[in-house]
């Protein structure tokens, strides 16, 4: 595939502390929906060798933690090359491949698990690439989604754009392309994978948190190094604390399936 200049190209990976979150085997997060994520990854079950595909994974920094946990090794498909040469110069256990998501270059079968994190949004067709993680992940093996949900009506970054807040931007979010969550687990079923498990992330209280937690992590990064591995440290213990309040508080949202993200974790036919 021909590299193109994508709106990821002149910003950096938004992930903060990548060189010591690398080699961590999938036990800290800073914010409430990363610890959902790691949840449903350490229940992946790999095993050393394993190979696994994340698309759209910008820097290889999961893949990297799959390895620190399981010595599984992977690749990282993008077209945001700026993520992709930070793969290739810095990933301990990926390989970046520049592709595209609608017609992954791999064969049928090839990987124990395949993930996808807050992509789906970013494409019209998405769920062409439903299919095509499915397709390349071998039977019985886990697939791993998190993508902006189309019900995120009266979340916290709803009622931000209500008052005027332009929360689409920073990560070039279209609301046209949000993704509904019952089709995505019914377009799962029509690729031939069963879906195990579906979350409701961050809706209000559990939002707000981590969007300040955010704001703290890249600062720490950006302006305060010698403080990221206290503050990762600290962040983790937070998250830990204040998750199972701040979810119960949005129990309203979650009743109505109202988020601003979905998780979903499916498991292709044997």
């Amino acid at each position: 595939m021909t590299p193109a200049r994508t709106f990821f190209d002149d910003r950096p990976p938004n992930a903060p502390f990548a060189e010591i979150l690398r080699r961590d085997p999938l036990a800290r997060a800073y914010r409430i929906r990363d610890r959902a994520w790691l949840c449903a990854l350490r229940e992946l079950g790999l095993t050393p060798g394993d190979r696994v595909l994340d698309v759209g994974g910008a820097n290889g920094l999961m893949l990297d933690r799959l390895h620190a946990r399981w010595a599984a090794r992977g690749i990282c498909v993008d077209i945001a090359m700026r993520g992709l040469r930070e793969v290739r110069d810095r990933a301990v256990a990926a390989r970046p491949v520049c592709a595209d998501a609608l017609a992954l270059p791999f064969p049928d079968a090839t990987f124990a698990a395949t993930l996808s994190f807050e992509t789906l949004e970013h494409i019209a067709e998405w769920p062409g690439v439903v299919r095509e993680l499915v397709r390349v992940t071998r039977p019985g093996g886990r697939v791993i989604v998190s993508a902006v949900s189309a019900r995120w009506r009266y979340t916290w970054e709803w009622w931000l754009s209500r008052i005027g807040v332009d929360v689409f931007a920073r990560a070039d979010h279209h609301p046209e392309l949000f993704v509904d969550p019952d089709a995505l687990a019914e377009e799962f079923e029509r690729s031939g994978a069963r879906v195990l498990a579906r979350r409701y992330l961050n809706a209000f209280a559990t939002l707000a948190f981590d969007e300040v937690m955010s704001v703290l992590a890249i600062g720490v990064d950006r302006f305060a190094r010698p403080l990221a591995r206290p503050f990762v440290a600290t962040a983790d213990l937070a998250v830990r604390a204040v998750d199972p309040a701040l979810t119960f508080t949005e129990s309203p949202w979650r009743s109505r399936r109202r988020s601003n993200s979905v998780l979903l974790v499916a498991e292709r036919a044997r």
